[in-house]
C-alpha cells in the first residue's frame, strides 16, 4: 500500500516525469513537494503546468502551481488529505478554541479567539441569534462542526480551482469536476451504509431502516420527480382553468461570471467569480424582479429550476403564470434588471433574458419543464444532454454540483404552502367537511384542487386557509422511556419548533401519530446496541407473538404499566431479558425458550435476581 506521504506514489511519480522538462531542479524539488502534497489532482496539476508553461513560461506556471497550493494548504490543514487527516485537523481546531475559550477573561474574549482561529482556517463563522454567543463558541470548540466546515470549504475550494483551469467543462468534467464526483460517489456509499444500519421505532414496537424511510420520502429521486410534476401539472391546470397565460423565461449570468466558453476554450473575460456568488447574483436579480412586480400589483406563480452551464456557472429556468394581460409587463421589468450588467457585452440581448409563451398547440407547459426536471434529478426518460453525455451521468453531475454548492435546484414561486399539502397527506379522516374535501384533494394528489381550496393562486402563505401547525419535537428518553421536549439542541440552542400539523380556522391538527427513537443495529439483526432502548417497545409485541400475556408472567410488570408504559415497565424490571422473550437470542445452555411455562419461569428468576441485587 502507498504511503500517502510518499513520493513514489502512482500520481506524483506520473506528474513528476510529465514536467521533468520544465524548469531548474529547484523547480522540479518544489514540483514533487506540490504534487505530493495534493496528490489526489497531482495529474490534473502538471496537466495545467504543462499548458501553462507552454501558452506563456514555466516560471509563470511555477506562480500558478504555487498559488493553488497557497489555497488548498493552509498551514497545517490539507485540503486534499482524506477523510482521516481532515478528522484529525477538525480536532486539533477545536483543541485550540477549546484552549482558547479556557484561557479567556469573559465569553467576549473567547468568542473573539476563536473566530481568529475560524477565520485563520477560511471555514464559515457560526451564525448568532440574538445576543448569545454560548452556542457560537460551543461550535467552535467541536471537532464535529469543524469537520463538516471543513469538508465543504474542501469541496468548493477543489471545485472553485477546478474550475479556473479548465477542468470543469464540456471537454474534460462537464457541470463538476472528476474529484468532486469521485468525493461525492464514496460519500453516497457511506450515507447508504449510516441509513441502511440505523432504525427508528416507535411506540408501538415498529421498527423501520432508515433507508427505508428515505425511499419513501422526496429524498427518493423517483419520487422527488413525480411531486415536482404532480405540482407543476396542478399549477397549469389552474392556469387553464383561470385563463392564465404561461412564460418559459431562462436568466443567465454576465459573460465575466463564466469560466469557460461555449467552446470549452478558457474565457477571458471571466473575473473569479465562482459558482456560488453566480447563483447569489441570479438569487439578488430575482429579489430586484419580485420586488418590482409586486409594487405593480403583478404576482406570478409557478416554478423555477436552477441548472448549470457545462462550466458549472448557473443559470435559472422559469415557468411562470399570470393573466394575459400581465404579460408584456412581466417581459419588460425581467429584461430590465437582466441587463443592469454589462448591457453592452456582445450577445447580452440574445443570451442574458429569453422568454418564450407557452403555446397549447405545441405543447403543455408540463412537456417544457419536464427534460429540466428529469435532467436534474435522475434522467428519467432521457437519453442525452445537451452536450451528448449520457443522461443518468449527465444527472448524477448536476446533482454533485447543486450539493457542493448549496444550491437549491427547484423552488415554487407563488401558490400554496408545500408543507401544508405534505401534513395534510398524513392527516386521519376529519370531522369538518371543508377541510376534509382538502384533505382528501390532498391525498389524491390532486394539486390544482388543493391549490383552489387554499385560495387564489396569488393569495400570500399568511392569508392562505391553512397554516402549518408547529410544536415542540418529541423524543423517548432512552433511560425511562417517557415522552419528553429537549429545551436545548446539541449546542445550547433553543430546541426550534418543528411541524406537527395544520392550523384550520384557529384549531391545531396534529399529525403525529407515533413518538420515534433511533437506534444502531448490529450485523445480526436490528437489536439495539442500547438494549433497554429496545425493550420498551418490542416485549410486548414479541410476547404476544408467543402467545404470552405480561399480566400472567409477571403481575408487577402491568401494574407499573398503568402509571407510565408497559415498556417502561418491561424495561426497569426486565432489561436485557427482552430478548430472550423475543426468541432471537439463545438462552446459554438452554436453546430457544418457546414455551409458554418456560418464559414464566425464567421471567420469574430473573425478577427476583434483579430483586436480590436491589436489596444489596
Amino acid at each position: 500500500m502507498w504511503h500517502k506521504n510518499d513520493t513514489k506514489l502512482p500520481q506524483v511519480i506520473f506528474a513528476d516525469e510529465r514536467t521533468a522538462a520544465y524548469g531548474t531542479e529547484n523547480c522540479r524539488r518544489m514540483r514533487q513537494h506540490i504534487f505530493t502534497e495534493l496528490s489526489p489532482i497531482a495529474g490534473d496539476l502538471a496537466a495545467r503546468y504543462i499548458k501553462t508553461a507552454e501558452r506563456f513560461s514555466f516560471e509563470q506556471a511555477n506562480h500558478e502551481l504555487l498559488d493553488i497550493y497557497s489555497q488548498l494548504r493552509i498551514e497545517d490543514l490539507n485540503l486534499c488529505g482524506d477523510n482521516e487527516e481532515l478528522f484529525e485537523a477538525a480536532k486539533r481546531f477545536a483543541g485550540k478554541c477549546q484552549t482558547a475559550r479556557a484561557r479567556a477573561q469573559s465569553p467576549a474574549d473567547a468568542y473573539q479567539a476563536c473566530l481568529r482561529i475560524v477565520d485563520h482556517y477560511q471555514v464559515k463563522r457560526p451564525s448568532i441569534k440574538g445576543d448569545d454567543i454560548e452556542p457560537a463558541l460551543n461550535r467552535m470548540c467541536c471537532h464535529r462542526w469543524w469537520y463538516r466546515r471543513i469538508q465543504i470549504l474542501r469541496l468548493r475550494k477543489i471545485e472553485t480551482i477546478a474550475r479556473n483551469i479548465e477542468l470543469v467543462n464540456r471537454l474534460r468534467g462537464t457541470y463538476a469536476s472528476d474529484y468532486t464526483i469521485h468525493v461525492k460517489r464514496k460519500q453516497k456509499e457511506r450515507n447508504r451504509l449510516h441509513l441502511a444500519s440505523n432504525f427508528v421505532c416507535n411506540q408501538n414496537g415498529e421498527i423501520f431502516s432508515l433507508q427505508n424511510l428515505a425511499d419513501r420520502s422526496v429524498s427518493n429521486p423517483a419520487v422527488r420527480r413525480a411531486e415536482l410534476m404532480t405540482r407543476i401539472r396542478g399549477f397549469e391546470m389552474v392556469a387553464n382553468h383561470l385563463g392564465h397565460v404561461g412564460e418559459f423565461c431562462t436568466l443567465t449570468t454576465p459573460s465575466r461570471m463564466h469560466a469557460c466558453l461555449h467552446t470549452g476554450a478558457a474565457n477571458p473575460r471571466h473575473d473569479g467569480t465562482t459558482t456560488l456568488e453566480a447563483h447569489q447574483y441570479l438569487t439578488h436579480l430575482w429579489a430586484l424582479i419580485r420586488a418590482e412586480l409586486d409594487r405593480q400589483d403583478i404576482r406570478p406563480y409557478g416554478f423555477r429550476v436552477v441548472e448549470p452551464h457545462h462550466d458549472d456557472t448557473p443559470h435559472w429556468h422559469l415557468l411562470l403564470f399570470m393573466p394575459d394581460k400581465h404579460r408584456e409587463a412581466v417581459r419588460k421589468v425581467m429584461s430590465h434588471y437582466a441587463l443592469l450588467d454589462s448591457s453592452n457585452e456582445p450577445g447580452a440581448l440574445k443570451h442574458r433574458f429569453k422568454v418564450e409563451p407557452i403555446d397549447p398547440a405545441k405543447g403543455s407547459a408540463v412537456g417544457y419543464i419536464a427534460k429540466y426536471i428529469a435532467k436534474n434529478i435522475d434522467g428519467y426518460q432521457l437519453e442525452q444532454d445537451l452536450y451528448g453525455n449520457d443522461a443518468i451521468q449527465a444527472a448524477e453531475r448536476i446533482t454533485a454540483c447543486a450539493n457542493t454548492w448549496g444550491i437549491r435546484q427547484f423552488q415554487q414561486i407563488g401558490g400554496p404552502s408545500v408543507t401544508v399539502w405534505r401534513q395534510l397527506r398524513k392527516l386521519d379522516k376529519c370531522d369538518d367537511p371543508e377541510l376534509e374535501a382538502i384533505r382528501q384533494s390532498a391525498t389524491a394528489s390532486d394539486w390544482a384542487a388543493f391549490m383552489l381550496a387554499m385560495g387564489d393562486p396569488e393569495t400570500p402563505h399568511n392569508r392562505q386557509a391553512i397554516k402549518p401547525l408547529y410544536d415542540e419535537s418529541k423524543t423517548l428518553n432512552q433511560q425511562t422511556g417517557e415522552v419528553y421536549s429537549p429545551l436545548t439542541g446539541r449546542y445550547g440552542d433553543a430546541a426550534p419548533l418543528r411541524v406537527a400539523g395544520i392550523v384550520w380556522k384557529g384549531l391545531g391538527y396534529s399529525t403525529r401519530k407515533h413518538v420515534w427513537m433511533l437506534f444502531t443495529a448490529d450485523s445480526e439483526d436490528v437489536t439495539s446496541r442500547s438494549v433497554a432502548q429496545d425493550a420498551r417497545t418490542s416485549c410486548r409485541a414479541a410476547a404476544v407473538s408467543l402467545g404470552v400475556e405480561f399480566k400472567k408472567v409477571c403481575p408487577e410488570i402491568t401494574e407499573m404499566g398503568k402509571q407510565k408504559s408497559v415498556g417502561y415497565a418491561i424495561t426497569e424490571k426486565l432489561g436485557s431479558f427482552w430478548a430472550v422473550v423475543m426468541g432471537k437470542h439463545r438462552v446459554a445452555d438452554k436453546g430457544m425458550i418457546a414455551s409458554q411455562s418456560e418464559v414464566e419461569r425464567h421471567v420469574a428468576d430473573h425478577v427476583a435476581g434483579i430483586e436480590k441485587e436491589e436489596k444489596k
